[in-house]
């Protein structure tokens, strides 16, 4: 239902391979799920997956481009689990983090809170912009429709 809303979009992504047959995959290669609220210049991109098939073949570039095309002249946000050694997935999260630094994100110094735990709050900012986390916490708010009680809090450096 909450793609429904304006400004949530829900998009499934299908990759056109180069050359001369150039036919797309008959499934989907990536998924995102994105919030802009009405003259926001802040886009949260809440979800994003790229199959494993397709990794390392520049979807999530292209996709991150794509959305930057959709949405001039916004920040993108996204949250990430936080790059800790002790977790069990330490290096796929130290994987994500490095693709999104080489993106053209930055870590924010604040993160998501909520029942599910804390994580680090990225951003890449357009040019003349930059990262509010008032905006931030109004998109989450419109995400969430005030019911979870997400919180955009300042992180403690480590």
């Amino acid at each position: 239902m909450l793609s429904l809303r304006r400004g949530v979009d829900l998009v499934a992504w299908w990759d056109q391979p180069a050359g001369p047959t150039r036919a797309a995959r008959p499934d989907p290669v990536a998924l995102t799920w994105t919030v802009r609220r009405p003259g926001s210049r802040l886009l949260f991109l809440f979800y994003l997956a790229v199959d494993d098939a397709a990794r390392g073949r520049g979807v999530g570039t292209r996709l991150l481009a794509e959305l930057e095309r959709r949405h001039p002249g916004c920040t993108i946000v996204l949250d990430i689990e936080p790059v800790i050694a002790e977790a069990d997935n330490a290096e796929q999260r130290r994987r994500r983090f490095s693709f999104y630094e080489r993106s053209g994100f930055r870590d924010t110094g604040y993160a998501v809170q909520d029942s599910t735990g804390e994580y680090w709050t990225l951003a890449r900012e357009a040019p003349g912009t930059t990262f509010d986390p008032d905006d931030f916490r109004d998109a989450l708010s419109c995400l969430d429709c005030g019911l979870i009680t997400a919180r955009v809090v300042r992180r403690q450096q480590t």
